[in-house]
């Protein structure tokens, strides 16, 4: 016994005719007649008086599909309420995101996606790396924002976009010509603090030792924005991924220049078979809509590995 076999008896019991109710289903009469036989065998009980015209439904048919129908209402029921399901995202995410990360793509996407499901709550963190992996870890965040990809056991991850590196330099590059690795003056190079994820991406294709000698003034920062002011203020350059220099003032925007060849791959991570799937498949959605569309291909740029390994 199927829901369908019990739809086509009802239909058969409303219409009472093989002929109309199989072209009502968009069945073969054949076809039709063949389901219902195997309904009844199924059953033990006899449906229809096949030998009147219009057909009619045997005294226990009777009894039988109002018991059907009470199933088949309720099935619709079941499936109206899936699909309200599916729809509603109403609930929490608790995401967490890397500081060169989360000032610059949540104000992206976060109204939109709030504004299109109200219902929607985001608890945002913004973390170092190691921190966003461990508490996706342990349930203490739904999803996490940072550059992939990575290779973690028990953690499932979604790319979403790719950002060129630009060395940021006032006055010396007006042209906006791309800035070849060798030609990058390291004494005069800003980086974030020790231990930051990008801070290793740009060590992985700068000369660490170059870049740590015979430095007159430390600032030690987990801060873009704080690595950009002080560059204005003291000279020199720093390295800046690509969606951090959509936010620059537009008298700043002329002392950006490109990396060429390289980028970072940034991704969602959360937990595999993770019940709140939907809820970060929601996300990716928005995200990417809020990327500009050059930015979703890595374009055959090299993508920097972030260094996070099986733990």
């Amino acid at each position: 016994m199927t829901l369908n076999q019990l739809k086509y008896a009802l239909a058969l019991q409303k219409h009472g005719s093989f002929k109309k109710t199989a072209e009502k289903l968009s069945l073969s009469q054949p076809g039709l007649s063949l389901q219902i036989q195997k309904l009844e065998d199924d059953i033990g009980l006899i449906l229809f008086d096949r030998s009147s015209s219009p057909v009619k439904v045997t005294s226990d048919g009777a009894v039988f599909l109002m018991r059907a129908e009470e199933i088949v209402v309720s099935a619709n029921d079941l499936r109206q309420f899936t699909t309200r399901h599916r729809n509603d995202y109403s609930g929490r995410i608790v995401l967490g995101a890397i500081p060169t990360l989360a000032p610059f793509l949540i104000p992206l996407f976060a109204e939109d996606l709030q504004q299109d499901h109200p219902g929607l709550k985001l608890d945002i963190h913004e973390m170092t790396t190691e921190l966003v992996i461990g508490s996706v870890r342990n349930g203490e965040l739904d999803a996490g924002l940072i550059s992939t990809p990575v290779n973690l056991f028990g953690i499932e991850t979604i790319p979403l976009f790719y950002e060129k590196f630009y060395i940021y330099s006032p006055g010396t590059n007006e042209k906006k010509t791309e800035i070849r690795l060798k030609d990058i003056n390291y004494k005069k190079l800003w980086l974030l603090n020790e231990g930051n994820c990008f801070r290793d991406q740009v060590n992985n294709f700068c000369d660490l030792k170059e870049i740590r000698k015979d430095k007159d003034f430390v600032y030690r920062s987990n801060s873009i924005d704080a690595l950009v002011r002080i560059v204005d203020s003291k000279g020199g350059m720093t390295i800046l991924p690509e969606l951090t220099t959509l936010s620059l003032a537009l008298d700043q925007e002329q002392n950006i220049s490109p990396i060429p060849g390289k980028a970072r791959e940034i991704g969602l991570i959360l937990r595999k078979n993770y019940d709140k799937q939907r809820f970060i498949l929601k996300l990716e959605e928005y995200i990417k809509k809020s990327i500009p569309k050059k930015m979703l291909s890595s374009q055959g740029m090299e993508i920097v590995d972030p260094g996070i390994r099986n733990r």
